[in-house]
């Protein structure tokens, strides 16, 4: 007899790191996920969401999913666990956490929590009350939209996004250091609403993206000099009459320094640092001062090297130099990060000890077996760190390291889970309530479990309430209404820049009190290649890499591959002074001479030789807050 199925449809919302937060209506059938799509109600998401959450159900199910805790039992690195109850794990993480503070101080231990793929409640969870009330050192996440923040925070201060809505009135859209059509599926469509109706696009980018193939002007820019570009633009507006005074004298400061350093800028000497040709900057220059109203859609590709603070800061600045605000379709889109959430207030009373900190991207520094630090017990949640930091191979030896107690919390066994002492299995975020704020919309939405908890897997909030409690602490959570007062779904209203949101004082600054204007630290070829790792369609960061990895292959344009007899499909070795890379050559025309491209994310499995792309990038940091600079990394190119 053919037992009868159950069969549920249930509402919920994406929680991954991406700017679109969809909402989700999930298939349960007889208690498992059988498919993910759209819920209908969202705006932005449309009736559609990308292909990689629709197989979000294969990492719930993941051979690779970690179903209890897990106790290392062999070298670190081999993979090898035996399985432990919640009660061993917790008495066991707590007594080295103990011993490292009498021994060590409470510097010694260090919470490497990164949640950036969890909602508000996961992300400021218990678990980060817990470290904060013992006063462990906190990392500081400057891998990725570190240096954006800091420099959106130099120029406009508390001031909002523009609305990513309004991009339909644009008559100009300059999408700068952005890939929305793999990592903001849903701006794409807006934007060509607008081109339906009259607007030019520009894409600025290395690479011939899909939207930049459908762009009116594309500038394959050089990395790391964007900042050059966008003082070239101001020169040629101040040259040309093109600033608009009344306002940028009334909303900017610092407006005859940002100009006077940028007036030897030209755009013949900007087109020959930027790999750029005359007429298109001039062109570029002229469309956005002419053209009302124009959107910036600023991403963060730019931020990903030495000059990323002083590129960032200098793009912000354009738009007060020609008074493209106010205006319906006009302003810049950055994160919209709603202010309504406070994750915080669940947390219970405690004193608030001073907390030392460590760079998120320097942990083969500071970890490094001759280095010193205090680290003694290391807490990873919600990072895969092996494969996402630089210089993988000081990485590698910081997580081998046998007198550091390692705990990673995580939903599968990553390559870094391989290096824990013990694992911690995580939930998934349709197996808990939370509520999700986007950065890429307005929107407010709660996160409902549609499944039964996988495994024994416990979510951040009971992690650091069990830590807690081990302690003596007895804490217990808030409820999850004191994070926002009404969950949604909905659309919180949108301030107009510079007419409804300002910067403090009401004037956007031109220039830094610290660092001053932003200025170019000219490029040092050491060697002919420069080396990208962006986003691709298949990962989050790194996520879904136990099962859909974009290829480990280096891209390169037919010029180089030429010039090095090199042939597509040829094994090949990337190399530098940090490492090397034995990977497969694609040849192709979308990336510009001079730039190979390498997928973040992949998982180390998926290279021949164990070692992904963060084995060729270097470990420095940008000057306005030591963000990260991957795409610092130069290269070359050889056969296998």
């Amino acid at each position: 007899m053919t037992q009868e199925q159950t069969v549920a449809v249930l509402h919920t919302a994406c929680t991954l790191d991406c700017p679109d937060t969809c909402s989700l209506q999930v298939t349960v059938t007889n208690g498992r996920i059988t498919n993910v799509d759209a819920a209908p109600g969202n705006p932005l998401t449309d009736g559609w969401i990308c292909a990689k959450v629709k197989r979000h159900a294969k990492r719930v199910y993941a051979p690779e999913r970690v179903m209890t805790p897990l106790i290392r039992s062999g070298p670190k690195g081999s993979g090898e666990f035996v399985a432990a109850s919640w009660s061993e794990a917790i008495e066991l993480i707590s007594g080295k956490i103990v011993s490292a503070i009498d021994q060590g101080g409470r510097d010694s231990v260090v919470a490497f929590t990164y949640n950036s793929s969890a909602g508000q409640v996961e992300s400021h969870s218990l678990t980060e009350a817990y470290f904060a009330a013992i006063g462990a050192t906190a990392v500081e996440h400057t891998i990725c939209a570190h240096t954006m923040g800091l420099a959106w925070e130099s120029v406009y201060g508390t001031m909002t996004s523009a609305d990513p809505f309004d991009v339909v009135h644009s008559k100009l859209v300059i999408v700068w250091g952005a890939n929305p059509t793999v990592s903001n599926t849903h701006f794409p469509p807006l934007v060509q609403q607008a081109v339906e109706a009259g607007a030019s696009v520009v894409v600025i980018d290395p690479r011939r993206t899909a939207m930049a193939k459908r762009a009116d002007l594309h500038l394959a820019i050089r990395p790391g000099t964007d900042v050059v570009l966008a003082q070239a633009i101001a020169s040629y507006w101040s040259a040309n009459g093109l600033i608009d005074h009344e306002f940028a004298d009334c909303y900017g400061a610092g407006v005859d320094e940002f100009l006077a350093a940028a007036s030897a800028r030209s755009i013949n000497e900007a087109a020959q640092i930027c790999g750029l040709d005359i007429a298109d900057i001039a062109t570029l220059s002229e469309w956005w001062a002419t053209t009302k109203p124009a959107m910036l859609r600023i991403g963060w590709g730019q931020e990903r090297n030495a000059n990323g603070g002083a590129a960032c800061r200098s793009i912000l600045a354009l738009p007060v130099l020609i008074g493209q605000f106010r205006a319906l379709g006009s302003g810049v889109i950055g994160s919209t990060g709603s202010t309504v959430a406070s994750p915080r207030a669940r947390w219970p009373i405690f004193d608030v000890l001073p907390r030392r900190s460590v760079d998120l991207h320097q942990v083969g520094r500071w970890m490094a077996p001759d280095a010193g630090d205090a680290c003694r017990v290391l807490f990873v949640q919600g990072a895969n760190p092996v494969v996402m930091c630089p210089d993988q191979h000081s990485v590698v030896a910081a997580f081998k390291r046998d007198d550091v107690f390692t705990v990673v919390h995580d939903q599968v066994l990553t390559d870094t889970a391989l290096y824990a002492d013990i694992v911690l299995p995580a939930t998934t975020a349709f197996e808990i309530s939370d509520v999700v704020t986007s950065y890429g919309s307005n929107t407010v939405q709660p996160v409902r479990p549609v499944i039964d908890r996988v495994g024994e897997s416990r979510s951040n909030d009971e992690v650091g309430q069990a830590l807690a409690n081990a302690l003596g602490l007895n804490w217990e959570p808030g409820d999850i209404n004191m994070v926002v007062a009404d969950a949604g779904p909905r659309v919180v209203p949108s301030p107009r820049q510079f007419e409804d949101s300002f910067p403090p004082g009401d004037r956007a600054a031109l220039v830094d009190p610290q660092h001053g204007p932003p200025t170019f630290q000219p490029l040092t070829a050491t060697l002919p290649l420069t080396l990208i790792s962006p986003a691709s369609s298949k990962l989050i960061n790194s996520m879904f890499g136990e099962f859909q990895s974009p290829s480990p292959a280096v891209t390169m344009h037919p010029f180089d591959a030429r010039t090095r007899n090199l042939s597509a499909g040829q094994q090949v070795v990337v190399f530098n002074d940090i490492g090397s890379v034995a990977t497969e050559l694609q040849i192709t025309e979308d990336t510009r001479p001079g730039v190979v491209v390498m997928s973040k994310g992949v998982w180390l499995r998926h290279h021949t030789d164990g070692w992904g792309v963060n084995a060729l990038t270097p470990a420095s940091g940008d000057p306005l807050g030591n963000g990260a600079c991957f795409n610092d990394a130069l290269v070359d190119v050889r056969p296998a």
